[in-house]
């Protein structure tokens, strides 16, 4: 029976583009308005010139508004020998499990070397562990995990708190019958 793969899922924000789109519709009708040759009191004049100010500042702070935010990108892909250069950042780490390391208050998986010489490792605290029933078949498979690449002793790991942080991008093959 083949494992499910946890996918990653990223949060979206509502588009201003409405915004926008009548901000910059009032802004035109109202320098229309004033094109018009319509000869105005000095009083309606400074008023016109006013709500076309106020209609400019409108349709600025709704460019601004409508800007992503960098938090939605997507984290680069970094093979674990180079998520030291990385630390303090976000990324998606990819390596190969090669030591599954228990205790009563952490999992650690091991990518790509066994310790002392890992380059990379994967932590799930006790607490955390129920979300991952089936961590003993992770070993010899390729993983990809996402979150804030830390560091502990001088190593970098990611600390994983959901199921979606972990994919399985390579299953382990099957010994041949």
């Amino acid at each position: 029976m083949e494992r499910p793969t946890y996918n990653l899922q990223l949060k979206t924000q509502k588009s201003s583009e409405p915004i926008l789109i009548l901000s910059t519709l009032w802004i035109l009708c109202l320098w229309i308005s004033c094109l018009a040759k319509s000869p105005l009191s000095g009083y309606q004049q400074a008023m016109k010139t006013i709500a076309v100010l106020l209609g400019f500042f409108a349709l600025a702070c709704g460019i601004v508004s409508g800007q992503e935010p960098k938090t939605n990108s997507i984290p680069p892909k970094i093979p674990a020998s180079e998520a030291k250069e990385h630390v303090n950042s976000e990324g998606t780490v990819s390596g190969k499990v090669v030591e599954l390391y228990k205790t009563e208050k952490l999992v650690r998986l091991n990518l790509d070397k066994a310790f002392p010489n890992q380059p990379f490792t994967v932590v799930i605290f006790g607490t955390k562990t129920n979300l991952f029933p089936d961590l003993d078949k992770l070993k010899g498979k390729t993983i990809e995990v996402t979150g804030k690449i830390t560091e502990y002793h001088e190593q970098p790991q990611i600390i994983l708190a959901t199921t979606n942080q972990l994919k399985i991008v390579e299953a382990k093959p099957e010994a041949e019958k």
